[in-house]
């Protein structure tokens, strides 16, 4: 009996019959879903008869019951009732088109759903590959090759296939790297994931008898059958998983759809839809949550639905806020906490450095990170070193999210620094942009920091209060003098408020000026329009062409008395206007006391602009001081360097 790896491997070869004719990014679309195929032939055979028979039964029966009694004739949660299978398409090779489509056409509707997203949504199914190969003259070669593997369950069971399935998913993607990352999740980042939601619950689910998981940007499935295989191998085979998944991409939709048929799983717990704008899985929650949802990609074809969605409030799956249009990642985020049961559940997800502190105070995104924060929620945050991923050598970061936290954890947050060279090693070989991997004991390095929960060098821990802060206006008094030069004044007499207004009261003002401009400057703004009243302009100016003349004719001027509202307190000058960030743990008057008035003693606080934020830092939290060299060990090192370089010289001019 072959193995599963000798399985993959000749499986793998069979794509050398086509490299003269597809592109090695296209090998894929033909052998994954003849791989599929086969493993349904193979696992239909003992029944195939039995399936036929029925279909004639029952071929006026309607639809729902006759498709049941179907699947119960084939002992599978699939069937295909046809006269053919790829065995037999073989032994008539002048009919194989025609028959070829006859044999997809006695597919079950779950099975020509996979079909039909394999290539890429075509309302002619699968036939558009068929069409090419057969066109390529190629159909009948690779029928045949795909005949002479054995994927029957006798031979391979249902975790061995998709062992093979994944193994093939792999290496496609392995061989396309720069696309690899937006569907594929390099395993040993799925199982750090994996143990860190699990681990910590193992004794808890040595008793339970099921659990739910669910991915809402599932990709090929990856990380759902990773879990359930932690589960099932090392925490309690008698467990019963469920899995849960909902993908946007049509073939990578089918490929996890695929994979769950070909592992026993149910099919139709795979959803394709965009999750963020329709939830095909509603009202439903999990116990176990993972994704790495995509990075930096905009929500802007979904725009009106995720903003109606917001519209509803708390019966709507992103009442807390929106993050920007630009970046859809924290929606998923709202989107498992809306899925959290009250008895417990725990997410870990993947994301960029962004969502820890894009978004100022009262921002979607800060709204966000407070909501979680407030209600105790985030338990710990990892980050991850560079280059762990096929597409991008940005900075990571796995969140590690619970409605049910550990009496020892509540009301705070570990932050795990996991960057440093103890935690990957270097791969042999790059796959695209993935250089470093983490091996099974650096994960298991990075659990025991997490269980441990201790303050170390890589280890923080803080209250969540830590992380928020309150965003204070901080105004400081306008100050102005007046010029009057010519040009500023032909500029007033030129506004809108000037020209509007009556009884020659424009040209009134025009010569009060002018004869306030041989006195100027008048440094301060009551002492100015004191002056303008004495000089001949009657009547108070109203509000509106008060404002006009300071923006007009006002110069700011650090030495001058504050410009006084009309209840006497200071007009503040938004070209001053700042803001202070001030800890949630603070005094704010005394924050303002001790680090504001000092420097300037004339400012205020504005509290009805008060915003609450929250953002997290870990450049801040894990800065190490790197003290700068002597100039003295500079200075020795460009000796060095020079006399290096003398002696290179020497050594090329004697040769």
């Amino acid at each position: 009996m072959q193995s599963h790896s000798e399985i993959a491997e000749f499986l793998w070869k069979i794509a050398d019959l086509i490299k003269d004719d597809y592109d090695a990014k296209d090998y894929e679309d033909v052998i994954l879903p003849f791989t599929l195929l086969r493993r349904l032939d193979c696992v239909l055979q003992p029944t195939r008869q039995a399936v036929r028979d029925a279909a004639v039964k029952y071929k006026t029966t309607p639809e729902q019951t006759r498709d049941a009694l179907l699947m119960k004739a084939a002992g599978q949660k699939f069937y295909n009732t046809s006269e053919y299978s790829l065995e037999e398409l073989i032994r008539r090779p002048a009919d194989i088109m025609p028959n070829f489509s006859a044999y997809l056409a006695g597919f079950s509707t779950n099975v020509k759903d996979i079909l039909y997203n394999f290539s890429g949504g075509e309302e002619k199914g699968l036939s558009p590959i068929y069409e090419t190969l057969t066109r390529k003259r190629l159909i009948l070669k690779i029928t045949q090759a795909f005949s002479e593997a054995d994927l029957s369950l006798e031979n391979v069971d249902n975790h061995g296939m998709g062992t093979i399935f994944e193994y093939l998913i792999r290496k496609f993607k392995e061989a396309s790297n720069e696309a690899a990352g937006q569907f594929y999740t390099p395993r040993d980042i799925i199982r750090l994931m994996v143990k860190l939601m699990f681990e910590p619950d193992r004794a808890k689910l040595a008793k339970e008898s099921l659990v739910g998981i669910y991915d809402p940007a599932c990709g090929t499935g990856g990380m759902l059958t990773i879990a359930k295989e932690h589960l099932l191998g090392g925490i309690n085979p008698a467990l019963e998983v469920y899995l849960y998944g909902q993908e946007l991409n049509e073939k990578t939709y089918a490929i996890a759809k695929a994979d769950m048929l070909m592992k026993g799983e149910d099919p139709e717990n795979i959803k394709r839809e965009n999750t963020l704008s329709h939830d095909l899985l509603p009202g439903k929650q999990f116990n176990y949550m993972l994704s790495n949802p995509p990075f930096g990609k905009d929500w802007k074809n979904i725009r009106e639905e995720i903003e109606a969605e917001h519209e509803k409030g708390a019966a709507g799956r992103y009442a807390p806020g929106l993050p920007d249009v630009g970046d859809g990642a924290m929606l998923f985020l709202l989107h498992k906490l809306s899925k959290m049961a009250p008895q417990g559940s725990k997410i870990a997800l993947i994301f960029n450095g962004s969502p820890l502190f894009n978004g100022d105070a009262g921002r979607g995104p800060s709204n966000i990170r407070k909501h979680l924060l407030e209600n105790d929620w985030l338990d710990a945050i990892v980050a991850l070193p560079n280059d762990l991923f096929y597409n991008t050598g940005i900075a990571t970061y796995i969140w590690l999210i619970n409605n049910k936290k550990p009496a020892t954890r509540r009301n705070k947050v570990q932050l795990i620094n996991a960057t440093s060279a103890d935690y990957y090693t270097l791969l042999r070989r790059n796959l695209g942009k993935k250089r470093v991997e983490i091996s099974e004991d650096q994960s298991a390095a990075i659990l025991g920091i997490y269980e441990a929960f201790e303050e170390s060098k890589v280890s923080k821990i803080f209250d969540t209060t830590d992380f928020g802060y309150t965003k204070v206006c901080v105004e400081r008094p306008l100050r102005l003098r007046f010029d009057l030069t010519e040009a500023q004044r032909q500029r007033l007499q030129l506004d809108a408020t000037v020209l509007k207004l009556k009884d020659d009261r424009a040209q009134e003002l025009a010569t009060v000026l002018e004869k306030l401009a041989k006195q100027a400057p008048w440094n301060g703004d009551a002492a100015f329009f004191a002056a303008l009243s004495a000089h001949g302009y009657s009547g108070k100016p109203a509000a509106g062409l008060v404002k006009v003349i300071r923006a007009v004719l006002g110069e700011r001027d650090e030495t001058a008395e504050p410009v006084l509202d009309a209840d006497g307190k200071p007009v503040p000058d938004s070209d001053l206007r700042d803001f202070e960030n001030v800890p949630l743990k603070d005094d704010i008057d005394a924050y303002f006391a001790r680090e504001v008035l000092p420097h300037v003693p004339d400012a205020w606080m504005d509290r009805s602009k008060d915003k609450v934020g929250y953002e997290i830092s870990f450049t801040k939290y894990f800065y190490e001081y790197t003290p700068l060299r002597t100039t003295e060990e500079i200075a020795a090192e460009l000796l060095a360097l020079d006399e290096e370089t003398e002696n290179l010289l020497r050594e090329i001019v004697a040769g």
